[in-house]
């Protein structure tokens, strides 16, 4: 890898920056190119490519400008329309996109990289109906004949103490204009140094006899730097090459540089620049932050947060012990003020964190292209609500499983081509990717149209690997028999495959989503599809709470899984299977005291007492966990707990309270996964078995109440 002398690496970083984006928007763009070719579609892959061009150029980085200039040179005849988008067009795009992204990778590694471009522009020419031996010379510029008046007024702009450049410069604008821009550089050149010969001539010009592509031998005291400038000031000229001219061998030693690029020496430089857009609208004016900026800010916020919150708190207590001091009352103003004016600011620096999800969705389209024609499964894959933004702490951490879901979608949900024509759907399977926001969590769905999840079949997979006795299979319910997908271990796969059969994906779906406080549940029907719903918090920095006191430790339980909060009588509490259970509404809930759930303590509790109940939900599952006491909801900022705790059962992290206090912030779908029990309209067996034996207490009390009312 070879670059520029007097590239710096403030310059390599901006690169860098700027060729993640435009590799990017070519991938989303190549991808939506076979699905429906716009003219806007083809500007923006266009000007993408173009870009890349002129940066790596301005670089020195030649392998990937002649990958971006063969990709160039393929999409002006897409725009032209002299050749049409095929399956086989798309692959080569895409097979240059790829190797533009080593490429790249190579400056980052800072190691050298294998890519074939003799075989990538090879695959672009043929997609252009170029043969292989014509490839080199299809770009070259028009001549100059040489006559004895063109060497006598180089002569004289020798003797003037001159030096004689060849300037070769082309159209990279609307070739409508063509006679337009050429006429005003051979004006600039002609007004600004020796015009000596030019091709087309300024005649041929006037009478529209030339065509895009620009030559001339001029004299002048003028830098290449600045001849290049001068060339590149004339709209709609690009692909400026200037270099010294030898009238004996006509030896040239040619650089590149993008247009409207610094350049720092005089060695021979060319330059692109894309056309100028008429009524281009202004440029969105923002900066690049470092993202560890970003955590400490939000760090410092929070302490401003919990400083908030025990302000609040010393103002009440003074206004009600001094109820008439005028300066409690002051005081009392300046501290609504800072609450108010910490509230905007953590309001505010929430939205800088938010990301569009899109910025994750964007890259799915290529995968499920590539995996589609792996599998031999066509597909129509749609996303929805990219535009939904999400913290960007949650959005690191749900890719990989958004990628599992995506590809047990396509490898184990659609059906192949044959068997879906024999189901009676068409040969193309759909998979749906969407996003939307839900009170304080944002939904993902991953939904398809394939053959469902056969409970049965799961089972019988199942027993058949060891995970499960038949005993136990027996017993499960079709939602819980559904629910073994996400065990460790487990596929449903004949044979192992490059995509799935070795028992990893989903298991790890399930974790990674738990493990930031969000959960994951799936519905199926057999022979019309599969839902699977991934729920996570919009942010990981801060969580709206109940404070609860349980065993003298004070915890929080996030309002996102509250269902309510209860107070029970000793008399509505019922013993079943040797588990306390109480019934709310149409639900039989097992109830657990919340320190002997985390393990403060074993349990253990006065049973005359009444009860402060906090009920808790998460997906269809329900749990109700005793407190001590339950004090106001307020919002947290969660610090992680490291490695001082380790896994602590139960427990998510932790916060600082105004005064001082530390709460540990409880990890509720942990917690309700061991304990809870499925709401009634999933009807598992766990549920119908304390349904049962809560209504044989029933019947006993009955009976004992009718003995007790009419004694024999």
């Amino acid at each position: 890898m070879q670059l520029a002398d007097d590239i710096t690496s403030e310059d390599l970083k901006v690169f860098l920056e700027e060729a993640e984006e435009q590799l990017q928007l070519l991938d989303d763009e190549v991808i939506r190119l076979e699905k429906e070719t716009t003219e806007d579609g083809l500007a923006t892959i266009f000007r993408a490519a173009h870009t890349l061009k002129g940066s790596s150029a301005m670089l020195g980085y030649s392998a990937m400008t002649a990958v971006a200039h063969s990709m160039e040179s393929l999409l002006v005849k897409l725009r032209n329309h002299e050749v049409s988008v095929t399956s086989g067009l798309v692959d080569a795009l895409l097979h240059s996109l790829d190797a533009l992204r080593v490429l790249t990778d190579e400056l980052i590694d800072e190691q050298g990289v294998e890519v074939d471009l003799a075989s990538l522009v090879a695959e672009l020419d043929a997609c252009m109906g170029i043969e292989a031996q014509d490839a080199a010379t299809s770009d070259s510029g028009v001549s100059i004949e040489i006559t004895d008046d063109t060497l006598t007024q180089i002569s004289t702009a020798l003797s003037a103490g001159e030096t004689v450049f060849k300037i070769d410069a082309a159209i990279v604008g609307d070739p409508m204009f063509a006679s337009i821009r050429l006429f005003q550089l051979t004006t600039e050149l002609s007004d600004n140094s020796r015009l000596i010969v030019a091709n087309p001539t300024l005649e041929d010009i006037q009478g529209e006899k030339n065509g895009t592509t620009f030559t001339a031998i001029v004299g002048s005291n003028k830098s290449i730097k600045e001849l290049i400038q001068l060339s590149l000031s004339v709209q709609d000229i690009g692909d400026v090459v200037v270099e010294p001219f030898d009238t004996d061998s006509a030896k040239a030693t040619q650089a590149t540089e993008p247009a409207n690029t610094p350049v720092t020496s005089d060695a021979p430089v060319a330059a692109t620049t894309t056309a100028s857009e008429p009524n281009k609208k202004p440029m969105a004016q923002t900066i690049r932050i470092d993202v560890d900026r970003l955590d400490n800010l939000m760090n410092l916020i929070g302490e401003l947060v919990i400083d908030r919150t025990r302000l609040q708190q010393i103002g009440r207590s003074l206004a009600a012990k001094y109820k008439s001091d005028d300066l409690i009352e002051s005081l009392g103003k300046t501290s609504s003020h800072v609450v108010k004016v910490v509230n905007d600011l953590q309001e505010d620096f929430m939205k800088v964190r938010m990301l569009p999800i899109g910025t994750v969705f964007s890259s799915f389209p290529r995968m499920m292209r590539d995996l589609s024609k792996t599998l031999d499964k066509p597909i129509d894959f749609q996303i929805e609500g990219g535009e939904t933004e999400i913290d960007r702490t949650v959005i690191e951490k749900i890719r990989d499983p958004l990628v599992h879901m995506l590809r047990n979608a396509l490898d184990h949900g659609l059906e192949s081509k044959e068997d879906r024509v024999a189901a009676g759907k068409p040969e193309t399977g759909v998979v749906k990717l969407s996003a939307f926001h839900e009170q304080n969590h944002i939904v993902l769905t991953v939904e398809d149209d394939g053959a469902g999840i056969e409970p049965e079949k799961i089972k019988a997979a199942f027993i058949k690997k060891g995970l499960i006795s038949e005993d136990t299979a027996s017993r499960l319910s079709d939602a819980e028999a559904v629910e073994l997908i996400f065990m460790a271990g487990a596929s449903t796969k004949e044979q192992t495959t490059e995509v799935s059969g070795r028992g990893v994906g989903m298991d790890i779906v399930k974790s990674n989503i738990e493990a930031i406080n969000g959960f994951v549940d799936v519905e199926s029907v057999p022979g019309k599809g599969s839902v699977f719903t991934a729920r996570l918090p919009l942010t990981l920095a801060t969580v709206q709470s109940i404070l609860v006191e349980s065993e003298g430790t004070t915890c929080a339980v996030p309002v996102a899984y509250v269902l309510e909060a209860v107070k029970l009588k000793p008399e509505t509490i019922s013993t079943v299977s040797g588990r306390e259970v109480f019934r709310l509404r149409e639900n039989v809930i097992p109830l657990i005291a919340l320190s002997e759930a985390t393990g403060l303590t074993d349990g253990g509790r006065d049973m005359d007492q009444e009860l402060d109940v906090v009920v808790a939900k998460v997906g269809d599952r329900l749990a109700g966990f005793a407190v001590d006491e339950l004090n106001e909801p307020q919002e947290i900022v969660v610090k992680s707990l490291g490695e001082y705790v380790g896994g602590a059962r139960g427990v998510s992290g932790a916060s600082i309270l105004g005064d001082g206090r530390v709460v540990l912030i409880m990890d509720m779908p942990t917690l309700i996964s061991s304990v809870g029990v499925r709401s009634r309209k999933s009807t598992s067996t766990e549920q119908q078995d304390l349904e049962n034996e809560l209504k044989e207490i029933e019947d006993i009390e009955n009976e004992q109440n009718d003995i007790q009312e009419f004694p024999n």
